[in-house]
């Protein structure tokens, strides 16, 4: 009889077991259900702002591809009627979308992406890099950079070009999407652009010249037919109110004459004439 009674109990108790596994297997098959192949978790449209809208397109195949993570191809083998929920936000949750398309595109300089589950979409807000300069680096071309001293795209013919001009003359490669410039020393540099734009400016830049890594001196090549020798750690004000009192008084006759005034050694300057 208690043998019995053992036996009984391992019976229910192998049930309860059996029961349990299957309830657990049950849900967790649910919830995969919902997340990966039912249509209420899925993204339906992508929204584009500030960018082609084609690239939606972009997005869809990388959402597509880390769904693939989740669910592999045997799983829509089986049940093919889920073969276009393929774009769970559950992909988009598990994956850092902005970084990847930040290092992959250089033109995007931020990028905010917002999921809306109840409306099944995707709003992908973008603002592009401005070009603000070309970086031209010897016999490799010009880059576009924008203000955070960020190429991001090859320039076009730059002849004629009104886009302020940065010439590194030391052979270096430089990939889409390095920061080749600080911003501090890309500002500095800026200001020399606009104070030379201001119609009471005695010369107007044709472009800059850089030799040295750290752009502690900097050649200044002017559309006047000379150059200037400065460093950057200088007031650039100061080195045209030198250049125009140079113009004035002491080369009144051979302004056009001159081939560099150095003024890395403020107070002192060098002329040297052609």
């Amino acid at each position: 009889m208690r043998r019995n009674h053992r036996v009984s109990r391992i019976y229910w108790l192998r049930i309860k077991i059996f029961f349990i596994i299957l309830f657990t297997i049950s849900f967790f098959s649910l919830v995969y259900w919902f997340i990966f192949l039912s249509p209420y978790f899925q993204i339906r449209e992508i929204i584009i702002k500030g960018f082609n809208q084609s690239f939606s397109k972009r997005i869809e195949l990388i959402l597509k591809q880390n769904n693939q993570h989740f669910t592999p191809f045997l799983i829509y083998e089986i049940f093919p009627q889920y073969l276009e929920n393929n774009k769970s936000y559950a992909t988009f949750f598990s994956s850092d979308l902005e970084s990847f398309l930040l290092k992959q595109y250089p033109k995007i300089e931020k990028i905010d992406i917002r999921p809306d589950i109840r409306k099944a979409t995707l709003a992908v807000n973008i603002q592009q890099r401005t070009i603000d300069f070309l970086w031209c680096i010897k016999d490799d071309g010009c880059y576009y950079m924008d203000k955070n001293g960020v190429i991001f795209e090859k320039a076009l013919e730059t002849q004629g070009s009104f886009i302020k001009q940065i010439v590194f003359v030391k052979d270096e490669e430089k990939l889409l999407g390095d920061n080749v410039i600080s911003q501090n020393k890309l500002e500095k540099i800026d200001k020399i652009f606009i104070l030379t734009e201001d119609k009471e400016s005695p010369i107007s830049i044709d472009f800059l010249e850089i030799k040295e890594e750290n752009f502690s001196s900097i050649k200044i090549v002017v559309n006047e037919g000379f150059y200037i020798l400065y460093r950057l750690t200088d007031d650039f004000s100061e080195v045209l109110k030198i250049v125009t009192e140079i113009k004035k008084q002491k080369l009144q006759d051979d302004f056009s004459n001159l081939e560099y005034i150095d003024c890395r050694y403020l107070p002192k300057v060098y002329l040297q004439t052609q």
